[in-house]
């Protein structure tokens, strides 16, 4: 049985729109990614755990907390899923950083042997990473923390900085790294995060779109009291589609590469520079050219601020890595460049090399089919395509159009 025909495309918007839905992770991989991280905190919380009485409580990060997430640019390639592990009721009075590690490690170690899986897990420098390598491949990578109310407020007084917006002392963690100087000391110094923090970030950025959302929930009988109380993953704007498209790009483009930038990066600094855009067009056209401006700098060195901890820097390993500061400008110049053409010409159905390079050629081929092509956007469908497609028109009684090769 033939597959329903997918809707034409008739502008650019339908055309980013159908870019970004060739790159999101399928509806049931996502399922599938967070039913797992919610069976690690089923483990967690079970009667017989020993971090049970600490109240364990597991939750996403990175582009799964923000509804970012794209689909690995090679088959082979895994999916990576950042999850934090807060123990609600530790205190760093009673545990090391190594100490919080290795308990969370007893449960994971258990959770690992319990579910047969073939792989061990990994102690990492920051995280314990499960590996799957069923039909649905994945890292999980599981942060332990715990709340860090008292230092988080402490640091920002220090700093002269205020509490606001996404930076709330009431979701500030401390969490475990192998290179911090106080990771085997009691009472030693523990390095601060907010990954819940610039969740209410991310989400009062686009408050603009998001608000009609909400809305038409709640009179669906969805009730949110706030937009900060919508989450990422269950909704579509925009910035999230602007930030798929500009982390594919950096895919093709230095897929593999160790310093290419990193997602966080281009993330804030996109975020930072929208403004409630109703479209995946006018989002990419007023963030880009902006990014740039939006970097820092301080005591002279690059910095790119955590919005929800200020004093953190993402860009603090550009200094000692002066490469990885090289390809993220040389890759923002190029994808101004690339996705500048497309948003400047004037036919939506002409995608131009560059950027057909850079998304890669198999992700745009998948949408060619679907446009009112010509001449040079034919060139690059393969010639399969075409045909299956005017077999498909000539059936449907809408051959208008001759097209065929």
């Amino acid at each position: 049985m033939n597959a329903p025909l997918r809707p034409a495309l008739r502008s650019k918007e339908d055309v980013l729109r159908a870019l970004v839905d060739e790159i999101s992770i399928p509806p049931h991989m996502d399922e599938k990614a967070r039913g797992r991280y919610r069976s690690i905190g089923d483990w967690l919380n079970r009667d017989a755990s020993t971090l049970k009485f600490l109240d364990p409580r597991i939750s996403a990060q990175g582009s799964f907390m923000l509804g970012t997430v794209i689909r690995p640019v090679g088959d082979r390639d895994a999916y990576d899923v950042d999850l934090v592990c807060r123990l609600a009721k530790a205190t760093m009075a009673m545990f090391t950083q190594a100490g919080l590690k290795a308990a969370v490690g007893v449960e994971i170690q258990s959770y690992v042997q319990a579910h047969n899986m073939a792989s061990a897990p990994r102690d990492g420098r920051r995280c314990w990473t499960l590996d799957y390598a069923d039909e649905a491949s994945f890292h999980l990578d599981i942060l332990p923390c715990l709340n860090a109310e008292q230092q988080f407020r402490t640091r920002l007084s220090a700093a002269g900085i205020v509490e606001s917006i996404g930076v709330s002392a009431d979701t500030a963690v401390g969490i475990t790294d192998k290179n911090s100087p106080g990771y085997n000391v009691p009472g030693g110094a523990w390095n601060i995060s907010n990954p819940t923090g610039y969740g209410r970030w991310f989400r009062l950025r686009q408050v603009l779109v998001l608000e009609p959302w909400r809305r038409a929930q709640m009179a669906a009988g969805r009730v949110f009291a706030s937009v900060e109380d919508v989450p990422n993953h269950e909704v579509r704007t925009p910035l999230q589609d602007t930030i798929k498209l500009l982390k594919r790009h950096r895919d093709g483009m230095f897929d593999g590469d160790e310093d290419r930038p990193i997602s966080i990066i281009i993330s804030t600094l996109a975020a930072r520079a929208y403004h409630g855009e109703a479209t995946i067009a006018e989002t990419l056209a007023a963030v880009l050219p902006a990014m740039a401006g939006l970097i820092e700098t301080r005591g002279g060195q690059p910095w790119v601020s955590n919005p929800s901890y200020p004093l953190e820097n993402f860009a603090d390993k550009w200094p000692a890595a002066p490469r990885k500061q090289e390809l993220f400008m040389r890759w923002l110049a190029q994808a101004n460049r690339d996705f500048g053409e497309y948003l400047r010409g004037s036919r939506f159905n002409d995608i131009p090399a560059g950027l057909t390079k850079r998304l890669t050629e198999r992700t745009v081929g998948k949408v060619i089919p679907r446009l009112a092509l010509t001449t040079p956007a034919l060139a690059l469908v393969p010639a399969a395509a075409v045909q299956a497609e005017t077999s498909r028109v000539i059936a449907d009684g809408r051959a208008t159009k001759p097209w065929t090769p």
